[in-house]
């Protein structure tokens, strides 16, 4: 009888501190995927992935790498690079990156310079430290950066090149040097 009150007591006690101790976290994901993902209000420490790729109010402390498209919404990201297509609403981009591809802003902010290899890309009320945009081989045209309401570039836009064109909409500005390319202030 005294061995089954001892064990009863000793289960007692693991149950009533199991409620009382502190809730460990699990350590952020790396993650590595293919095709069609969605990821919510979670963090992960990295993600690479093939395809299409959703975040809402996800945060990745390190690394994302796409090959495909990347739709932000509301992210945190410490750096991106991406091959295909990216479209950032409302993401925070803290150490910069590469978009090989096309680029498309609204309320996006990038801390660090950016780089770019692309025919286009358009930056809709957005932040950004700079942005170097990279010849393209088989591209013979003109490289053109669209900084549409109020969009601010604090630091230098480069246009390896040597063909590109800023297109300052109203309100928007380059704090910066333009080099290899001119501004076009639009309406």
């Amino acid at each position: 009888m005294k061995f089954r009150t001892l064990v009863l007591t000793l289960l007692t006690v693991v149950f009533i501190s199991s409620l009382f101790a502190a809730e460990e976290k699990a350590p952020p994901k790396q993650l590595q995927t293919i095709g069609a993902n969605s990821y919510g209000a979670e963090t992960l420490e990295s993600l690479t992935t093939v395809g299409l790729v959703k975040l809402n109010r996800t945060l990745i402390t390190h690394e994302l790498n796409v090959n495909g498209s990347l739709i932000a919404q509301g992210a945190t990201i410490g750096s991106v690079e991406v091959i295909g297509e990216a479209n950032l609403t409302d993401t925070i981009i803290q150490n910069g990156g590469t978009i090989l591809g096309y680029l498309q802003t609204h309320h996006a902010t990038v801390n660090m310079p950016l780089i770019i290899n692309g025919q286009k890309a358009s930056l809709t009320s957005s932040k950004l430290v700079g942005i170097t945009v990279r010849t393209m081989d088989a591209f013979k045209g003109t490289q053109i950066i669209e900084l549409r309401q109020k969009t601010i570039v604090d630091g230098p836009i480069t246009f390896e090149s040597g063909k590109g064109e800023v297109h300052l909409y109203s309100g928007s500005q380059v704090l910066g040097p333009v080099s290899g390319g001119k501004v076009i202030k639009k309406n």
